[in-house]
């Protein structure tokens, strides 16, 4: 796995890694990724989007057929366009 870093972040991390807090950098990187999801895991969880009370996704939902209908127009319209051609030089 390749990481591409700041520079700032990465001389401080070969700055404590020359200082003895990690015997490599890999090792010191090893220890961010646990702290990080370890922060992550801590973190409140952000609340989700209300789909099931959403007024647009539930009229698309009670309109499933017709939704359904005005997708494969658009798909044949499409399909139907000519290629636009523009000319070389």
């Amino acid at each position: 796995m390749t990481i591409q870093l700041p520079e700032e972040l990465k001389s401080s991390i070969e700055a404590a890694v020359h200082s003895g807090h990690f015997a490599s950098f890999d090792e010191a990187m090893a220890e961010a990724a646990r702290l990080l999801l370890r922060d992550l895991k801590n973190r409140p969880q952000r609340p989700s989007a209300d789909f099931e009370n959403d007024p647009v996704i539930g009229s698309m939902r009670e309109a499933a057929d017709e939704m359904d209908e005005i997708v494969a127009d658009a798909y044949r319209m499409r399909s139907e366009e000519k290629r636009r051609e523009f000319p070389v030089e």
